[in-house]
């Protein structure tokens, strides 16, 4: 059984999300979104994008995030509620669109799948355990609060809370 370490402090080493999607053996770009796999790696790099559009021989594949989104297969659920939430929605909803903006320009795979407002909570799903980890540091260190992790019996997903009255 593979069991995953995970610690919740920043600056410290958090296990890898080894999902079951196959990484092409090619460089190969995503039809969908452009992303460009290239030396093991996926890039937005709009440079690098240019030049593999005009290849004809490169592999055309979907993404794993891409293929996620299309599967409906979040990684991670954040929940953000209270009385605050309401108060403070404008400058909250910025602070996640800017941090998602951010973390997807270092990784293309972390966005952000669905936000949805129910009644006094906003969820959001994403395609990666790290990113919905560091909406919620975000959210807490702009607006302090009760933060709090719930890793899945796999340890493959994670369930983010934040909450403030």
């Amino acid at each position: 059984m593979n069991r995953r370490i995970s610690v919740e402090e920043k600056g410290q080493r958090a296990g890898r999300n080894p999902q079951a999607y196959i990484q092409p053996k090619q460089d190969a770009l995503c039809t969908i979104c452009g992303a460009l796999y290239h030396n093991k790696r996926w890039y937005m790099d709009d440079s690098e994008l240019q030049k593999a559009g005009g290849d004809t021989a490169i592999q055309k594949v979907k993404c794993p995030a891409c293929l996620m989104i299309e599967q409906g297969t979040p990684a991670a659920v954040v929940t953000l509620s209270g009385h605050y939430l309401k108060k403070h929605k404008a400058s909250i909803m910025d602070a996640i669109r800017n941090t998602e903006a951010h973390s997807r320009a270092k990784n293309p795979l972390g966005r952000i799948m669905e936000i949805k407002q129910e009644q006094d909570e906003i969820s959001i799903t994403t395609t990666e355990d790290k990113l919905a980890q560091k909406l919620g540091r975000e959210i807490h260190k702009a607006h302090s609060g009760d933060l709090r992790y719930r890793w899945g019996h796999d340890e493959n997903f994670v369930r983010v809370f934040w909450n403030r009255d």
